[in-house]
């Protein structure tokens, strides 16, 4: 029998700054993150954009190309535990879990300012270990000493899907009852070959991100470090823990279609969104929400709302469900996307407004059961809620979370 699993803490580090009530603030006031590009040089034709959503303020000397991920991630960390009032020790450290999700991660932007660094001067190897490759056992064990995290333990690239599917991945870990508790959620810092790779495939929009807007030219990326901390809900609900929300299902299947182009029918993305909702009538009908993937791009947009519609369309009655994208305020973080709006959608259920799409003045017709949020945040009490990730490579995931009163 799978056991409950509820959120008791979220932290984030944003475009807006350090903090949940930063990135709220950031998203209800419409505050645009895009920013100049200082970090690389884009002034080649070549480059479409000269802007992103990036973070400007890093802790210590971190700062550019030399931006700590590490350092940033560990005050996450530090965010999480004051905000899940977790007792030291209240566990074996064998019930503590840890899944983080990532792409490029930032490593990039090190790796060339480690060939920027002059013959002479010493490169200290423990840092290559620590502070770039996502994958790297010496990041991710150093955050789990941190965390006392000695339980499984995973790191998750499934291209923009990564953020959504280590949520998801810690879900099923403490339903199956192989952790107690675990800390999810990812990191993503833009550097050269991202930015270079995204301009050569001309996906990224010329004047910022406009999701769902019929003009959409494309995608905007953005940095973004975002942390949740999963626990078995008869653990939180003994020891009186915060509880912000209950995670009601996830899915993460493939479409088998395109490398890059998601299915234009939307049938592996409805299946993900269904699955995720646990097949259930009564969830889908109570559903008050969709944080969509919403990238911006001609190709997903279209795929994406075509997949809401289709899934919408199954309930019996009801007024269109509100759909907003976030990534016109925060941009792309790739792999970590997944994480930063499942925490837009948490606040959204938490606070009972629901963000709407920055950039989105003409929004595409013909989907009558589908509400897209534009010009302000909506007041509404959220029952259920849906974060999507529809990604490169057909990674299809959703995850669904329910007011847990």
């Amino acid at each position: 029998m799978s056991r409950p699993v509820v959120v008791v803490s979220m932290g984030i580090w944003s475009p807006y700054g350090r903090g949940v009530d930063a990135f709220w603030n950031g998203l209800v006031n419409m505050q645009p993150g895009r920013k100049s590009i200082t970090r690389m040089d884009v002034s080649h034709w070549a480059f479409r954009t000269k802007s992103a959503a990036g973070i400007e303020q890093f802790p210590g000397d971190a700062s550019g190309d030399d931006l700590c991920a590490h350092e940033i991630m560990r005050q996450v960390v530090a965010d999480v535990l004051e905000g899940s009032a977790a007792p030291a020790g209240d566990l074996s450290p064998y019930d503590v879990g840890l899944c983080l999700g990532s792409s490029h991660g930032g490593a990039t932007g090190r790796y060339v300012s480690y060939l920027k660094t002059p013959a002479n001067e010493p490169i200290d190897p423990s840092l290559i270990a620590t502070n770039t490759w996502l994958s790297s056992a010496a990041f991710h064990s150093d955050l789990a000493v941190l965390l006392g995290a000695q339980g499984p333990s995973a790191m998750i690239s499934t291209a923009c899907a990564s953020g959504t599917s280590s949520i998801g991945v810690a879900w099923d870990w403490i339903r199956q009852g192989r952790a107690k508790r675990v800390f999810a959620g990812g990191y993503g810092y833009f550097s050269d070959i991202p930015v270079t790779g995204f301009n050569i495939l001309r996906l990224v929009g010329k004047e910022g991100c406009h999701p769902f807007d019929v003009n959409r030219d494309g995608m905007m990326l953005g940095d973004g470090f975002a942390l949740v901390v999963l626990e078995d809900e008869e653990l939180a609900r003994r020891r009186g823990a915060n509880i912000i929300a209950r995670v009601a299902g996830y899915s993460a299947i493939n479409e088998a279609y395109h490398p890059t182009s998601p299915d234009p029918s939307g049938d592996t993305a409805l299946r993900a969104m269904w699955n995720a909702l646990g097949r259930s009538e009564e969830r889908l009908a109570s559903l008050g929400y969709i944080n969509a993937h919403g990238t911006g791009t001609v190709a997903n947009d279209i795929a994406e709302l075509t997949a809401i519609e289709r899934l919408l369309a199954q309930r019996s009655g009801g007024a269109p469900v509100p759909v907003s994208s976030t990534k016109g305020h925060h941009g792309h973080s790739l792999g970590a996307t997944g994480s930063v709006e499942f925490v837009a959608t948490l606040l959204a259920l938490e606070r009972g407004s629901i963000p709407a799409t920055l950039g989105l003045e003409n929004p595409e017709a013909g989907f009558p059961n589908i509400c897209l949020v534009r010009g302000a945040s909506v007041k509404k009490e959220i029952r259920t809620a849906l974060s999507n990730s529809f990604a490169f490579g057909g990674n299809a995931a959703a995850i669904a979370i329910e007011r847990a009163d």
